[in-house]
C-alpha cells in the first residue's frame, strides 16, 4: 500500500510540473504578444504625431489667409509650404515616393495643400486646390515682377516634385494595355514637367501679356 501511496504522490509531482511549465509557456506566449503590440504601437505614434503636427501647421497658415481677406502673401505662405514625410515608412526621404490624400508624392516635398486643403466654404472656388495656388502664384508674382513669363519661370522654382521618380512603383500603375501612369498628375499638368518625362506634361503658364 505504501508504495501505490509513493506512486500516486510522483503522479501528482509530475502532473504540477507539467501543469507549471504549460503555465509558464502559456504566459510566454502572452507577454510576447503584449510586447510586440507595445513596440508597434511605439513605432506609429510619432509618424502619427509628425503628420498630425504638419497638419495643424497647414490648417494655422489657411486660418490666417482667411482671416486677413485672402492676401495674396498668405495664401504663398500656404501654398509654398512643404515638409519631408517619411509616408512609406522605410526609414529613407530623399528619392522616395509615397501616396497623401491620393497624391502620388516625392517624400521631400509634401506640399500643405497634399496634406490638408484650404477651404472657406461648400464651393468649389472656396478651396486652396494645387490648380487654385498656380492661379494665385500667377498673380502675385506676374504682378511684382510684371511679366507673366518670369512669374512662371519663378513658381516653377517653388513648387518642384521633388527628388524621386514620377513612375515609381508607390505612385504608378499599369493599365490593361501595359502603358505606365503616374498619379503625379497633380504636378505635371499644372507645375510643369518631372522626372522621367510624361507625356501630357505642360510647362506653367500664366496668364497675361508677355513681358
Amino acid at each position: 500500500m505504501l508504495k501505490n501511496k509513493n506512486k500516486r504522490k510522483g503522479q501528482m509531482s509530475l502532473e504540477m510540473i507539467i501543469g507549471l511549465i504549460i503555465l509558464l509557456v502559456v504566459a510566454a506566449v502572452v507577454i510576447k504578444i503584449f510586447m510586440d503590440k507595445m513596440s508597434g504601437d511605439n513605432l506609429s505614434a510619432p509618424e502619427t504625431l509628425e503628420l498630425e503636427a504638419f497638419r495643424q501647421h497647414c490648417d494655422a497658415l489657411c486660418t490666417r489667409y482667411i482671416d486677413t481677406n485672402f492676401a495674396g502673401a498668405e495664401a504663398l505662405a500656404y501654398c509654398e509650404k512643404y515638409f519631408e514625410i517619411d509616408l512609406n515608412k522605410n526609414g529613407k526621404i530623399p528619392g522616395e515616393a509615397g501616396m497623401l490624400e491620393g497624391y502620388g508624392l516625392c517624400e521631400d516635398r509634401v506640399y500643405c495643400f497634399n496634406i490638408k486643403e484650404c477651404n472657406w466654404g461648400s464651393s468649389s472656388r472656396s478651396r486652396l486646390t494645387p490648380e487654385k495656388c498656380r492661379d494665385v502664384m500667377c498673380d502675385v508674382y506676374t504682378e511684382r515682377y510684371d511679366s507673366n513669363v518670369t512669374a512662371a519661370e519663378y513658381i516653377a522654382t517653388k513648387i518642384q516634385f521633388g527628388t524621386c521618380d514620377a513612375l515609381d512603383e508607390e505612385i504608378s500603375f499599369e493599365d490593361a494595355s501595359g502603358n505606365e501612369h503616374t498619379l503625379a498628375t497633380w504636378h505635371t499638368s499644372l507645375f510643369g514637367p518631372v522626372t522621367p518625362t510624361i507625356a501630357g506634361d505642360v510647362e506653367i503658364h500664366c496668364r497675361g501679356d508677355t513681358g
